[in-house]
């Protein structure tokens, strides 16, 4: 069980591949190297398949404007001094007690355990926080990550973005708003 403080130090993960990858929380001296992650990691499909709007300077700008946000927890994943992994969660304005859950890992380090390994650390963050619960949006055909969704325990409730994402919701409260 990580503590926010050891969020905030890091932490080191083993991947499956051997390697050893550095985990810490989002700082604002970390723009540069999330807009090279956005642009470099990522392949066009997994760039869609991450978000709606367009990974630029502007995202990452507002990133960086809302690093200190005491109500958001984003994560960042490094390999020497490259960003492999960032993941969040955010309130959400009907839902502040479920927050939405993002992920997202370089394509060269996918099915690794990075991605599980960043939930799990998010997840945690958001039972200290005294969350009900997380909540993520993920395109149907994803099925890599939908699978990884399931393995550490949200579940399928509806549908999004005109059918073409499942919303998924991971409870920690049997009662949640």
């Amino acid at each position: 069980m990580q503590t926010l403080l050891e969020l905030e130090l890091g932490v080191w993960v083993t991947l499956r591949n051997g390697e050893q990858a550095f985990i810490r929380r989002f700082r604002r001296t970390d723009g540069d190297a999330l807009y090279e992650f956005f642009t470099q990691r990522l392949s066009p499909e997994s760039q869609r398949l991450y978000s709606l709007q367009p990974l630029d300077r502007n995202l990452v700008e507002w990133v960086v404007s809302e690093a200190d946000a005491p109500d958001v927890i984003r994560l960042v994943a490094f390999k020497d001094d490259a960003i492999i992994g960032y993941a969040y969660w955010r309130p959400q304005i009907f839902k502040p007690k479920l927050p939405l859950l993002s992920i997202a890992v370089a394509d060269e380090y996918q099915g690794l355990g990075l991605g599980r390994a960043l939930m799990e650390l998010l997840i945690e963050a958001a039972r200290l926080r005294g969350m009900d619960g997380l909540e993520l949006h993920v395109f149907k055909h994803n099925r890599r990550a939908i699978a990884l969704y399931r393995k550490v325990g949200f579940e399928i409730i509806g549908d999004a973005d005109d059918g073409r994402q499942w919303v998924m919701v991971l409870k920690f409260r049997e009662r949640w708003r």
